[in-house]
């Protein structure tokens, strides 16, 4: 059999795959449609299970993926890579792409404070509506964000200034713009510490490191999902 985004065969044999946009059972390919759908939604591009992050893990991912996979460069201290999730079918590839990075909240001066704060980023081509739900917002893109006015920062993605623009969410920080033709979200908890995490690296796409530098790796981030 063909092997899918993170190997599995082409129908998702092994992994059980879902809607992007609500999480909801998922149709394969069949006599009447090429596409996989929900019930819901119609069309849509299959979402994998998250996987732990590993070397191989991003390697893989890399190869496959049509979206970049960012990787924030340097780590913040005391971070780790957290795990990743994809979506898409065999014959795409991953179409949306997420790596997870947990560590210690950098608003908290006290090093023992156990309070931890994670961070996704998304990228993803237009249509797919992951970023959306995982920013708990339940749309599908975030429309014309130039008539948001002036970016609130800037980021340097891929060696280039990337403006990104805030987006009104409930208990989680997300930011949107554009970056390598597809949408870009950076998507963190708690709220408040997610400008002062972008402020500490800029964003690498893993598919152009070769080799990929010694990263730390922990357990699976429940943000994915």
């Amino acid at each position: 059999m063909t092997n899918g985004p993170l190997g599995g065969d082409r129908h998702g044999v092994g992994a059980h795959l879902t809607c992007p946009r609500c999480g909801g059972d998922v149709r394969p390919p069949g006599l009447w449609s090429d596409a996989w759908t929900c019930p819901i939604h119609g069309g849509i591009a299959p979402l994998h299970a998250a996987v732990p992050a590993s070397p191989e893990a991003l390697r893989q991912l890399g190869l496959r993926s049509q979206v970049p996979l960012w990787l924030p460069w340097p780590l913040p201290a005391g971070w780790v890579i957290s795990g990743a999730r994809v979506a898409g079918d065999d014959h795409s590839g991953p179409v949306a792409a997420v790596l997870a990075c947990s560590g210690p909240n950098p608003l908290v001066v006290e090093p023992t404070d156990p309070h931890q704060a994670d961070l996704l980023l998304v990228s993803e081509q237009p249509g797919v509506g992951l970023a959306e739900r995982l920013a708990g917002l339940g749309g599908l893109d975030p429309g014309d964000v130039d008539s948001r006015g002036a970016p609130d920062l800037k980021l340097t993605v891929g060696g280039h200034d990337t403006p990104l623009w805030a987006l009104d969410t409930d208990g989680v920080a997300a930011y949107v713009g554009e970056a390598a033709g597809v949408w870009l979200w950076a998507i963190a908890w708690p709220q408040i510490a997610l400008a002062v995490l972008l402020d500490q690296f800029e964003l690498r796409d893993v598919r152009d490191i070769d080799p990929l530098p010694d990263l730390p790796y922990g357990a699976l981030s429940p943000r994915l999902g």
